[in-house]
């Protein structure tokens, strides 16, 4: 085959580079020399090339001519100047109107290759509309008689802008985006550049996945189903969605928009300006993972492993106030406090209590809550004493309300040092025909409540709070983990466990240290006794010595030795009394110093063993910690569907169905089929009719009472739904086929 000579010289040219760098010579220099550009990580590839072709000039020749340069100077400048006549032209059109004019074809890719040089590319995003396209366009999916799935949407989006959320959203969302662009205005992101009516689309999207069916963006990557068809006229797929929602937690959104929504929340639901009184729950989640992660216990599957918490609030009656992640290790004493006063300020308007489970009973938060000059109402669990002789009742027995067979009292610890140190208030709960309490609620309890009152006020968390979890773990995903992005960070798992580890060796250092002054203290007390034994033994030898002399004069003087020896016989007694007293109480120092060295001598085992646990954990090594900014989103998002499905229910649902939790509305209601009629002052949804005739006339009364509340779409048209009748529905069926 005949090369150009360029080609062939160029090949040469590479033969002679790869001798002389074989040769020593440095890639650089040889480069300079031969006037090539050849990176070193190009080196093993023409080498390669080299030997395979027999180290011949001819195996570097490369086959790619070039090709001839369509877009010169002059072409590059009319088109320079075309797109800065008209922005919104896109590369498509540009390369069109290229082909037309100058008759060169160039690739779209090449063209947005050559805006790009210039900075002439426009921002992402969809480009804005021309006036004439915005005239022209349908500002909604094409009309069609097809029935698609999930036309009962429709009532989720009555709620939504019933809620007053879509503002709200809107709102939140621009806000993150003018944030974002102050902090970082050299980066550019789709989301800060698409209109509100495409962010819509995606969220949307996001929102209504469980009523799809799935339950992460990635599910639609094989997804067959019609999906929001009925909605938009299209459905995204796993990508755009994935991308947006990244986009969204690089604005860190996810914390305001639960705090925005916990506001419009309690707006809608509660719009005096009364105190409202909170349930507080945690719900822990795990998270598998094979990697070392912060760990806590998961009640569902009784095991201390990664997880996350989410504390969620409901306001009275069960309405949902919002959601909020936090790492597994957190405890609740850290958080609610400090969550309600912020709260407080946001909601513009007081709380008055929080009630929770068992796990704020304990002492601490108590002491937080007083301290915050706030109020809660809790239980003590069920472990300790708890009998009716540990309290010391403060009143009469009076009934519950609502529950005549119980019978409640306030009460106090019985000991007095621990009642003085508790700031709870305690109310005992019994049967008629008990002794002992059944439950002891515990808190910083309003004084406004009565002992009976308490217990009932308390039994609410189980329909109003604990119902309305399960209701969004079946119905809205709550279970599911979505971001995985994570940073290593100090374990604070295994720097409690070294805190823990620590205090017990201190305990048994104190131990060591009381046990070794002890010691001290014997063996001074062992050294006094045995001086002053020795002194006081040494003065009575000696009075026994001079009363022996005396009695020896005296006896040869012949003189009376009566007195004499009655003294000589005392002295003698004193001093076999003070030997006697002296071992006895020798004998006991030294059996205490024996007893204390035996202890010493095990606390040392214990302080050794001790030490050497706590030297084997492990605080260096880092473990991963997830950033729970897309679990928040989306946490948010599956308390906004919770939040629509409980609004249509109470305010557009018959009333044999306002009882229906998520997931059996779902499969009776928001994913029955339908049609759509988008007019100009109104959209008109048809819903497909039922086989039972119950339910079809559950279905015609909850359209008569969504159509009585004007409801409309974002755009401003009412919006209606009805349902079909099977007589109508087969009519229509017999007309088509005979007209086919």
């Amino acid at each position: 085959m005949i090369h150009p000579p360029a080609v062939c010289e160029k090949a040469q040219r590479l033969e002679r580079l790869l001798q002389r760098v074989e040769a020593g010579e440095a890639l650089e220099q040889v480069c300079a020399d031969l006037g090539l550009n050849v990176q070193a990580t190009d080196l093993p590839k023409l080498q390669a090339r080299y030997e395979a072709g027999g180290r011949s000039w001819e195996a570097l020749v490369n086959g790619r001519y070039g090709h001839p340069q369509k877009a010169h100077s002059a072409l590059r400048e009319w088109m320079y100047e075309r797109k800065r006549e008209d922005e919104t032209l896109t590369a498509r059109e540009l390369a069109e109107e290229v082909g037309e004019r100058l008759q060169v074809e160039l690739s779209i890719g090449h063209v947005n290759y050559l805006l790009r040089k210039v900075e002439l590319t426009r921002p992402p995003g969809r480009p804005p509309r021309r006036q004439a396209e915005v005239a022209a366009a349908p500002a909604s999916p094409a009309p069609s008689d097809e029935s698609l799935a999930n036309a009962g949407l429709f009532f989720l989006e009555g709620a939504k802008q019933a809620l007053g959320v879509a503002e709200t959203v809107e709102t939140c969302l621009a806000e993150a985006c003018d944030r974002y662009q102050e902090t970082q205005p050299e980066m550019l992101l789709r989301v800060t550049q698409s209109e509100p009516e495409t962010n819509w689309h995606k969220l949307d999207h996001l929102l209504y996945l469980p009523v799809l069916g799935l339950t992460r963006p990635r599910d639609l990557y094989y997804y067959q189903g019609e999906g929001l068809k009925v909605l938009y006229g299209f459905t995204y797929k796993y990508l755009p969605l994935e991308q947006f929602l990244g986009q969204l937690t690089r604005l860190q959104v996810g914390y305001p928009l639960a705090e925005a929504l916990a506001r419009c929340y309690s707006q809608a639901w509660y719009p005096d300006q009364d105190p409202l009184f909170l349930f507080a729950d945690w719900h822990v989640k795990p998270h598998w993972t094979k990697q070392s992660a912060h760990s806590g216990h998961i009640a569902m599957w009784e095991r201390v492993m990664p997880g996350t918490k989410q504390l969620l609030l409901n306001g009275p009656a069960g309405h949902l106030l919002g959601g909020w992640n936090h790492w597994v290790d957190t405890h609740l004493t850290h958080v609610l406090v400090d969550l309600e006063a912020d709260l407080a300020t946001k909601l513009q308007r007081p709380i008055a209590y929080t009630i929770f489970d068992s796990e704020g009973g304990g002492l601490p938060i108590a002491q937080r809550y007083a301290e915050a000059g706030r109020d809660y109402i809790s239980v003590l669990p069920r472990q300790g004493d708890h009998s009716l002789a540990t309290f010391e009742l403060l009143g009469e027995w009076e009934p519950v309300v609502g529950d005549p067979e119980r019978e409640a009292v306030d009460a106090r610890w019985k000991n007095l040092q621990k009642a003085q140190a508790d700031p709870r208030r305690l109310v005992l709960m019994r049967r008629l025909e008990n002794t002992d309490p059944t439950r002891v609620y515990a808190g910083c309890i309003p004084t406004s409540l009565s002992a009976g009152e308490v217990p009932a006020r308390f039994r609410q968390r189980w329909s109003h709070q604990e119902r309305v979890i399960r209701q969004m773990v079946n119905g809205a995903n709550l279970n599911a983990n979505f971001g995985y992005t994570y940073r290593e960070v100090p374990n604070r798992t295994q720097r409690r466990r070294w805190e823990e580890a620590q205090a017990a060796v201190e305990v048994s250092e104190r131990g060591l240290a009381e046990q070794e002054e002890a010691l001290t203290n014997l063996r001074h007390k062992l050294a006094s006794l045995r001086q002053s034994y020795g002194q006081t033994r040494a003065a009575l030898a000696a009075e026994i010595e001079a009363r022996q002399l005396e009695l020896a004069s005296r006896q040869e003087a012949g003189q009376t030795t009566r007195r004499c020896e009655q003294g000589l016989h005392s002295r003698e007694q004193r001093l076999t009394a003070l030997t006697a007293r002296f071992q006895r109480r020798r004998c006991r120092l030294l059996e205490e110093i024996v007893r204390r060295r035996t202890r010493r001598s095990a606390l040392r085992r214990e302080l050794e063993e001790r030490r050497a646990a706590r030297d084997a954990i492990d605080t260096d090594s880092l473990c991963r910690e997830r950033d729970l900014e897309k679990d928040q989103i989306m946490l948010d998002l599956q308390v906004l569907l919770t939040s629509l499905h409980d609004w249509a229910r109470n305010h557009y649902f018959a009333p044999e169905w306002q009882r229906l939790e998520l997931d059996t509305a779902i499969e009776m209601i928001y994913r029955k089929p339908g049609r759509v009629r988008w007019g100009r002052e109104e959209i008109e949804v048809v819903l497909d009719p039922y086989r039972y005739r119950d339910q079809q006339q559950a279905m015609e009364e909850s359209c008569r009472r969504f159509n009585t509340a004007p409801v409309r779409w974002r755009d401003g048209r009412l919006l209606r739904i009805r349902v079909a009748r099977e007589d109508k529905l087969q009519l229509c069926n017999c007309q088509g086929a005979v007209q086919t």
